[in-house]
């Protein structure tokens, strides 16, 4: 049974949010060597705030896990785990905590380095307090993971609710933003961060132009899992939409809107912060280069099955490519007609495929 529920929900977490991990990675070990990391271990062990502040993260994270865990159990290929309820309650809520505790195993690790820090330094209060906050993450994880499954249909009192038709366009950034609230903080919240400390960073020393695009290659490869977020957001819940009598044009002019939106925040952010050396016109050039290369990293995975490991691998040699082009010196306007042209292209190349093979 056990290994019924991991195959369910800890492998599909984790292959799920393949992408929201590589941001995390890349946040946690691209920049910060680990005495910085255990400097600012250090910092926390002995801020109460500070401490407060890594707990939010880690409450935010379980609140995601949660809300795995209960789309999965109520996913049509998934109601006969509805018959779980039916084990003995010890037995169940140790399978729950043996899978709260596989999909909070990065928080867990990371606390486990914590506590090695706070022994160390003899931080006896804020080891406490970890460990208690620890027991607590599985607890509620647990405690929410089995009330849903002993109430698949709970009664709720609805309030009066204004109803909104939205357009297409609005679909994926809407769910993102409601049903991966973690994965959407971390993935703007890196790209931005990034983009106005390149932009801040720009005026400190003797840079040029390379340094901002450096900067864009990155918020781009921030945003790289969001392609196969959207492919399978529709084959859940729009499967009708293959099916539809529209042209490879208007598909391609949809998601061309719903990627300005996404896209949309860096712009405001590389304006605001936009170092005085560099005019406006090359700061909006930028941002469309940006924009037509998220829609070729869409038109790339759109429909295909990569594992995510292969896809990771991609995009990692893809950035050791576009940092050696940089290097040489590929102006933002080669940047912006490769982006574009590849996604037209490879968009078309898709479609006709599909048309074929139906």
């Amino acid at each position: 049974m056990l290994t019924t529920l991991n195959r369910i929900f800890v492998v599909q977490f984790y292959n799920q949010n393949a992408g929201t991990f590589l941001v995390v990675v890349l946040i946690a070990f691209g920049f910060l060597s680990g005495n910085e990391h255990k400097a600012l271990i250090t910092a926390a062990l002995g801020s109460p705030f500070f401490l407060t502040l890594i707990f939010l993260l880690w409450s935010l994270y379980l609140l995601k896990t949660i809300a795995f865990i209960r789309d999965r159990l109520t996913a049509p290929e998934n109601l006969f785990l509805q018959t779980y309820w039916l084990i003995p309650t010890p037995t169940r809520v140790g399978m729950w905590l043996a899978v709260q505790i596989a999909v909070l195993l990065p928080v867990i690790a990371y606390a486990g380095w914590m506590l090695q820090v706070a022994a160390f330094y003899r931080r006896w209060d804020s080891f406490g307090a970890i460990v208690l906050f620890i027991f607590v993450l599985v607890g509620v994880g647990a405690g929410a993971a089995d009330y849903r499954l002993r109430h698949p249909s709970p009664s709720s009192i609805r309030l009066l609710q204004l109803a909104i038709t939205l357009p297409y366009e609005l679909f994926f950034p809407v769910y993102w933003l409601r049903h991966e609230p973690l994965s959407f903080l971390l993935t703007k919240a890196f790209s931005g961060l990034l983009l106005a400390g390149v932009c801040r960073l720009y005026p400190t020393d003797d840079y040029d132009q390379r340094l901002l695009l450096i900067g864009l290659l990155l918020a781009v490869i921030a945003h790289s899992q969001i392609g196969g977020q959207v492919s399978a957001f529709e084959r859940r819940y729009l499967l009708v939409l293959p099916n539809l009598p529209l042209s490879w044009l208007q598909r391609f002019r949809r998601y061309v809107l719903t990627y300005s939106l996404i896209w949309l925040p860096e712009l405001l952010i590389v304006i605001r912060n936009c170092p005085a050396d560099i005019r406006l016109d090359y700061v909006i050039w930028l941002w469309l280069a940006g924009w037509g290369w998220l829609l070729f990293l869409h038109s790339l995975a759109y429909k295909h099955e990569a594992l995510p490991e292969r896809w990771l691998s991609g995009v990692f040699a893809g950035f050791i490519g576009g940092l050696l082009f940089i290097m040489f010196g590929l102006p933002v306007g080669a940047w912006l007609t490769v982006g574009w042209a590849g996604a037209i292209g490879f968009w078309y190349r898709t479609f006709a495929q599909q048309v074929t093979d139906s």
